[in-house]
Formats: structure tokens, C-alpha cells, sequence
């Protein structure tokens, strides 16, 4: 028998194996259809009465833009980085803060810290806004949760960035003070010159350009005072300097997220139906012995 034979005969023997096994199949299902039918029935109610004997959870979610401090002609610097703010909102550290400033027991064994921590979830968007999402009991206790982690982090950032913006109002009143002393001061020297100028003579000349040229220098320093001032209170701006603050509100799931009805029943339909397969392949077994 030629190679082309032999595998001929294999692609054939395989072909009935095949068909062999789906009419097994398909025997099998027809003498065990009210077992599997009735197994998975049971599964999917016991699912769907899991479903509703299980407390339901609401899902509350967040969008966080990260403040920052307004720097004119640079990139505007984040008063945190928000990869290191991520990591900030998953150490045990800040959660227990957010806990003890709701009046939860921060203890392993708490139901309500426990929840806290599992459901409390964080992602970077690629416009690196901060994406929170968080369940409680009810949309009121998940709103609640949701806005204690929104002031927690308000509040760390409000201390992070007090110093820088404190430091440029300081140093804005203190240009607008030279300003003034110096806007003054220049009006004088202009009045002087002006009242000297009818009587200048080889005597009061050197004295009158002494006058020109200090009254030059503080129209120069004017100028950058203005420019200094400009600058900071373009830094302080709301659009360059502002606090971290949710985007929009926080949003709570109009229904629970969990437990999922239609979920449960079709897990449960599922494992109904292994347990069928399981008990009508066992039945010819019990009933021989």
C-alpha cells in the first residue's frame, strides 16, 4: 500500500471517529436531557436567589485634575506628580487617614475598612487626570467615602503648595510697595528737572544731568517692576495656579454594580449544568453496583 493510500485511510478512520463521537454525544444528551435541563434550571435560580440574599454595593467615581503652580514661559509644574499621587492614594498610610477621618475603625478585621480598601480603585488617563472609583453600602455612604478621598488629597496639596504661592504674594505686595516708591520718586526728579531746565547754566548743568540720568535709571527699574509684577500675577492667575479639585462632581451608579443579577443566574445555570453532566455520567455507575 502506497504513502498516499495509508494517509487516506487515516484522514478516513479519523473522519468516522469523529462523527462516531458527536452521535455519542448527542446520545448522551438525549438520555440525559431532563437531568441536564432540570441541573441547570436549579443553578440559575439558586444564582439569581444568591444575587438578592447578597447586600448590594454602589460604585461613586471620581475625575481628579491635579492642581498646579503656574510657572509664565514654562511648563506648568503639577504640585504632585500624578504617578506619584497614584501611589499615594494605594499606600495604606493615606487610606487609613481617609478612615479615621470618616470615623472608621482602620483595623484589618473592620468590615467597612475592608471594603474601603478593596473597592478603592485608581488609574492614570492618558491626560493624566486621576480616575477613582469606590462602593459603599448605598450611593449615600459611596458618595461620602468617595468625598473624603477628594479632601484628603485637596488637603495634602493645599499644605504641598501654601509655601510657593504665599512666597509669590509676598513678593508681589513688595514689588507693588518699590513700585509706588518708585513711580514717586521718579515724578519728583521729573518735576526738578523740569523746574531747572528754564534756569540752565554752565553752574547747574553737571547737576542737571546727574538728575537725567538718575531719573533714567528709575524709569528703568519702573519698567521691571512692572514686568516682575505682571509675571507674578500672571503665576497666581486661576488659569496658571489653582488647586486640586474633582472634574465635574462625583458620580454614584444610578443602581448597584454588585451583585449582578443576570451574572449570578448564568454562573449558576452554568454549574447547574456541570453538575448534571457529573451526576448523569455517575447514574449508570450507582445503578450497576
Amino acid at each position: 500500500m502506497s504513502k498516499s493510500e495509508n494517509a487516506a485511510l487515516a484522514t478516513g478512520e479519523d473522519q468516522f471517529d469523529d462523527q462516531y463521537n458527536l452521535l455519542d454525544l448527542v446520545a448522551f444528551i438525549r438520555r440525559n436531557l431532563g437531568i441536564l435541563l432540570g441541573a441547570a434550571l436549579i443553578g440559575g435560580v439558586l444564582g439569581w436567589a444568591i444575587a438578592f440574599a447578597l447586600p448590594a454595593k454602589w460604585e461613586a467615581n471620581a475625575l481628579i485634575r491635579v492642581g498646579q503652580l503656574g510657572f509664565v514661559g514654562i511648563i506648568a509644574n503639577p504640585i504632585e506628580p500624578p504617578l506619584q499621587l497614584v501611589d499615594r492614594i494605594k499606600n495604606t498610610s493615606f487610606q487609613n487617614d481617609v478612615l479615621r477621618s470618616l470615623g472608621v475603625d482602620t483595623g484589618e478585621d473592620d468590615s467597612d475598612a475592608k471594603l474601603f480598601r478593596d473597592t478603592l480603585k485608581v488609574k492614570l488617563e492618558k491626560s493624566e487626570l486621576i480616575n477613582l472609583t469606590l462602593r459603599g453600602m448605598s450611593p449615600d455612604e459611596a458618595k461620602l467615602n468617595m468625598s473624603a478621598v477628594v479632601n484628603e488629597l485637596k488637603a495634602i496639596h493645599l499644605r504641598m503648595s501654601v509655601p510657593t504661592t504665599h512666597r509669590w504674594h509676598q513678593e508681589l505686595a513688595l514689588i507693588e510697595s518699590e513700585l509706588k516708591h518708585a513711580k514717586t520718586e521718579a515724578e519728583q526728579l521729573a518735576k526738578s528737572l523740569g523746574a531747572g531746565a528754564a534756569l540752565l547754566n554752565d553752574r547747574n548743568f553737571p547737576q542737571a544731568a546727574l538728575l537725567s540720568n538718575i531719573l533714567i535709571a528709575r524709569e528703568g527699574e519702573l519698567r521691571s517692576f512692572r514686568d516682575r509684577k505682571l509675571m507674578l500675577e500672571e503665576q497666581l492667575s486661576p488659569e496658571r495656579t489653582f488647586a486640586t479639585d474633582v472634574l465635574g462632581r462625583v458620580q454614584v451608579s444610578t443602581d448597584p454594580v454588585f451583585p449582578k443579577k443576570s451574572l449570578f443566574a448564568v454562573a449558576g445555570l452554568i454549574m447547574g449544568l456541570l453538575l448534571g453532566v457529573l451526576l448523569s455520567i455517575l447514574r449508570p455507575v450507582a445503578s450497576r453496583a
